[in-house]
């Protein structure tokens, strides 16, 4: 299993004086027990992860374990406790919620050396950038759209000026102007609109991911690849390529794909200038670019 190494987390509840461990099995540490409540992974029926709390439920009970994601003591053991859920929710398959990730999930790592092909790069995210390498493959596939949008509209414009106050020799050139212009309005609207939303979606992706504000390693390898957080990466660890469905390449990044959704940014700024030909080439001849 991937990720296999990690130290276990240990959180503290300042105000119920229970003491929580997790690991290779999540250990709770009552006050006045004197013993912990030890529960196997094979027994937790689902795990909910949101920007403020993490909540275990387990098979055959209703007694739920809960913590405040301000308990952990660093950003790196909250890092490092989603790591071991989201592995363990793949080895033992139980109902895991999370919120929206700008990084592969860890359940999707498998144990895998690079190879000596490989190129490894660190750095953090640069929000800007990802919302820019965004709005540059947003721009691409909404041109058509806009275009029909702003010959809709002026068609629809021409058509009610026709009918409501009638088509003359005298207003015909200021009826296509007017219809021109308002088709073309609406499209800029629709344009700074989603344009705004995309923004609006990174922005609510580095919110909700708490590894959006942490150095991240940067692994492409004929193998697999990797943008995980510095640190709680083990070197070893991969995402097969067959995750991934393709690729889009913007002059600042490589966003890959699965279905839809972005599965993970790699900016090209975290490797050498003259590696960047090398990691295009791995990524190119692994996935589809689209």
């Amino acid at each position: 299993m991937a990720f296999c190494d990690l130290k276990p987390v240990r959180v503290s509840d300042d105000k119920t004086g229970a003491t929580y461990v997790i690991g290779e099995v999540i250990a709770a540490y009552n006050i006045g027990s004197p013993l912990p409540t030890v529960y196997s992974w094979d027994m937790v029926k689902s795990v909910s992860i949101t920007r403020r709390e993490m909540i275990f439920s387990f098979l055959g009970s209703k007694t739920n374990i809960s913590f405040s994601n301000k308990m952990f003591r660093s950003s790196e053991e909250a890092l490092r406790a989603i790591a071991i859920i989201e592995c363990q929710s793949k080895a033992n398959n139980f109902t895991y919620l999370h919120e929206k990730r700008l990084f592969p999930l860890k359940s999707l790592y498998r144990e895998c050396f690079p190879g000596k092909e490989s190129y490894v790069g660190e750095g953090m995210l640069d929000e800007a950038d990802t919302a820019a390498a965004l709005l540059a493959l947003l721009n691409f596939r909404l041109m058509k759209f806009l275009w029909l949008v702003a010959l809709l509209i002026t068609l629809i414009t021409f058509g009610v000026l026709s009918y409501t106050i009638g088509l003359t020799r005298d207003n015909i050139l200021y009826f296509i102007l007017i219809s021109v212009a308002s088709g073309g309005i609406f499209a800029l609207i629709v344009y700074m609109i989603t344009h705004a939303a995309a923004r609006a979606r990174v922005k609510s992706f580095a919110d909700a991911d708490l590894a959006s504000k942490e150095a991240i390693t940067y692994v492409i390898s004929k193998s697999g690849f990797a943008a995980c957080e510095s640190c709680i990466y083990q070197s070893r660890d991969l995402v097969s390529w067959e995750e991934a469905d393709y690729f889009v390449e913007s002059d600042k990044m490589f966003i890959i794909f699965k279905g839809r959704t972005p599965l993970a940014f790699i900016p090209k700024k975290v490797f050498s200038k003259k590696y960047i030909g090398g990691v295009t080439d791995i990524i190119a001849l692994s996935l589809e670019q689209r």
